[in-house]
């Protein structure tokens, strides 16, 4: 029968938020993560422990510089997309830190490490490294603020996670690029940028269509799980 959809396949309903069974929208959005695997990888285990590898240190922080570029765009475009002057504001100021403060520990701990100018500027790309890039900038592009947002609030909620826990053990590292990497993630101010963050994703997150909030929830879970898969990197030689 013309226009019959007996044999068609039907699309599961996305995934509702429901704020009264799954409290703030971010922490719904983290229970959908394999958040453990990032904030609680091997990489910082031996980083707690003091035992991470200088190689390893070096692939990572290399790999990373790569996500300089990628990580201010997609930050860029997130305050382009931002509801409200305050925002734009707010992350315009994550963006001079990006540009500025980290820029300068990178060269000096590429100097440390004497790590030639070739692998600083232009390395050959891990494949996750391509792949995050290449992420970030697409769900910035076909997406809206809290698209953007989702990638933002969860790769800087990480870094906090994470760098927080190996600030806990209150290692005495004698490299001091790795003192230095923990202490810029480590602040007050990253602190309540990060919640600030958190915050703009229980704003908005629930006002979402439930279509939009599943995007949402596979975007940060996407992030997190590159973020896990880029530590891995960080060990292949």
């Amino acid at each position: 029968m013309t226009g019959s959809t007996r044999n068609q396949p039907v699309e599961a309903p996305a995934e509702r938020y429901d704020p009264d069974a799954d409290g703030a929208f971010s922490a719904w959005l983290r229970e959908r993560s394999d958040w453990t695997a990032a904030t609680r990888h091997r990489f910082v285990r031996e980083y707690r422990d003091g035992e991470l590898a200088d190689d390893v240190f070096e692939r990572y922080l290399v790999q990373d510089y790569q996500f300089l570029e990628a990580g201010a765009r997609l930050t860029a475009r997130a305050a382009s997309q931002a509801h409200a002057i305050e925002e734009m504001n707010a992350l315009a100021e994550s963006l001079t830190v990006l540009t500025g403060g980290e820029d300068d520990y990178f060269q000096r701990a590429f100097d440390a490490l004497s790590v030639p100018d070739p692998a600083r500027e232009d390395p050959p790309l891990h494949p996750t490294t391509a792949a995050f890039n290449d992420f970030m900038l697409r769900a910035a592009a076909e997406g809206a603020y809290e698209e953007s947002l989702a990638v933002v609030a969860a790769a800087e909620w990480i870094y906090r996670d994470w760098c927080g826990h190996v600030a806990d053990a209150d290692v005495a590292f004698d490299r001091w690029y790795l003192d230095e990497w923990i202490e810029i993630h480590d602040t007050e101010d990253f602190a309540a940028y990060v919640d600030w963050l958190i915050g703009q994703l229980d704003t908005y997150g629930p006002r979402l269509s439930p279509e939009r909030q599943a995007r949402v929830a596979e975007i940060f879970g996407r992030t997190v799980a590159l973020e896990a898969a880029f530590f891995d990197a960080a060990y292949e030689t």
